[in-house]
């Protein structure tokens, strides 16, 4: 395991001496020096580095011989920012007095890599106090060599850096000596959401876990809603929070979550076995998501009010251009009656995931929002025609098909899950206030779908054609 140094420096003399006291460890380091806040600037946005050693008095760019501490100072914010989870050593001979309560507000302890104690993120030192110097880098290399220790095993899944080290981590703290790194979940949100399965050092099972990982502003997200909504559902059907890590990993956070044994399939796969047994599932996966709805009054909204919470007005105006849909805006005036409660919000084939039994656990809770009931099965629904799900074929849904959608009997002639689809209208209309709030929902999933650069477009316009014919019917 190679430690990723970054030392912004303008002294020479200074990065001589700190990279022979890194070298001097033994380890594996890779050391990158930047001269100036351009170079430093440039080598956090494009890199990945665990350890972060910056001195305040630096000048702008090369060539240039406007030394200021503020130069430093916004560097340091800026590492703060972009790779929040790089430990800092702030070392400098610049006065620092003025500094040093603003650090204290970016300082944190925490386990940053799994040793089972807290350190400082954030340490400052003079350069008079470079004797120091060796004892804080020396404990950060073997920390992060000490990951080495830890052997993935990578079922088809490239990671990055940062997620291969916040893995790694989160192993350690659990005592873990190999972990088997699969990936499930189909999003589109940019995270990466893994299935982990944890062994220790006899080689027995300690845990299988679902991982989150992302950039840290969408993982404080994601918990925040996990500690609103989630622990509302029953603990069989929704994974328990185990740790969320924010350090270690450089600009990549994740959140990690207790996975039950056996829940192996996703519902796709579950659908590409048995039809039957799927369906079986939705109605599982109601059950689960129930306690988010009951008691959830009706109320009136338009269809935009309910497209708003997954597109803004702008996005949605631009896409119904480029995509001609000048029936949209009126369409969109029109009223509903619907129950707004928490939705999933991201609700498709490969977010359930199915044990033999049929019982279902449902994953990825990071886009969370209130919104008309009906979303959820809506979404799972036409997810299977969307996204990658090995049971469709190229006879099944063609564009005429899709745009019987509003007609249940004729679209799904010549499906090849038709008691999944029916097992997903049904959970719809049970919730649903009405076929109109179903049609919003339809509309707006449809709608958000267009966005992504690899869905099928002409399937989208050929669904919202039957959406409207379903609006038009009510």
């Amino acid at each position: 395991m190679t430690a990723q140094i970054l030392i912004v420096e303008d002294d020479e003399n200074y990065v001589a001496e700190l990279t022979a006291i890194l070298s001097d460890v033994g380890v594996p380091v890779h050391i990158t020096v930047a001269a100036n806040r351009e170079e430093a600037q440039a080598n956090l946005d494009d890199r990945f580095f665990d350890f972060a050693i910056l001195d305040l008095k630096i000048p702008t760019g090369e060539g240039t011989l406007d030394l200021d501490p503020e130069h430093g100072k916004w560097i340091f914010h800026y590492a703060r920012k972009v790779t929040p989870g790089t430990k800092l050593l702030v070392l400098t001979s610049s006065p620092s007095e003025d500094f040093i309560a603003d650090l204290l507000t970016q300082k944190h302890d925490a386990d940053i890599w799994g040793e089972g104690a807290k350190v400082d993120t954030v340490e400052f030192l003079r350069k008079i106090e470079i004797d120091r110097a060796p004892d804080t880098i020396a404990k950060v290399l073997h920390a992060v060599h000490a990951l080495d220790g830890i052997e993935l095993d990578l079922r088809a899944v490239n990671l990055d850096t940062g997620e291969d080290r916040l893995i790694r981590i989160f192993a350690k703290r659990f005592e873990a000596r190999r972990c088997v790194v699969s990936k499930i979940g189909a999003g589109r949100s940019g995270a990466t959401t893994l299935r982990l399965q944890l062994f220790d050092a006899s080689g027995a099972p300690i845990r299988e876990v679902v991982a989150k990982l992302g950039s840290l502003a969408s993982i404080q997200d994601e918990e925040g809603r996990y500690e609103r909504n989630i622990v509302l559902l029953s603990g069989a059907v929704t994974p328990r929070k185990m740790a969320m890590l924010e350090f270690g990993a450089g600009p990549t956070a994740g959140l990690f979550y207790q996975l039950a044994d056996g829940h192996d399939d996703s519902m796709f796969a579950t659908m590409a076995k048995a039809d039957g047994k799927a369906a079986e599932c939705v109605g599982a996966t109601a059950a689960a998501l129930a306690d988010w709805c009951k008691g959830k009054p009706e109320m009136t909204r338009t269809v935009g009010d309910v497209r708003r919470t997954w597109l803004s007005d702008e996005r949605a105006v631009a896409l119904q251009a480029e995509y001609g849909l000048d029936w949209a805006q009126d369409f969109e005036k029109r009223e509903v009656q619907t129950r707004l409660c928490c939705v999933h919000g991201d609700l498709h084939g490969e977010n359930v995931l199915v044990n033999d039994a049929g019982a279902v656990m449902v994953i990825d809770y990071g886009d969370l929002e209130v919104s008309a009931v009906s979303y959820d099965p809506v979404s799972l629904e036409l997810s299977a025609v969307l996204q990658e799900n090995p049971t469709i074929s190229a006879d099944w849904p063609t564009e005429a098909v899709c745009r019987q959608w509003h007609d249940l009997d004729a679209y799904v002639v010549g499906c090849p899950m038709p008691k999944f689809i029916r097992a997903c209208r049904d959970w719809a209309a049970a919730v649903a206030a009405g076929r109109r709030e179903i049609a919003a929902c339809a509309y707006s999933y449809l709608l958000r779908q267009l966005k992504y650069s690899d869905t099928n477009k002409a399937r989208i316009l050929a669904l919202l054609d039957g959406v409207r014919a379903m609006m038009a019917a009510t």
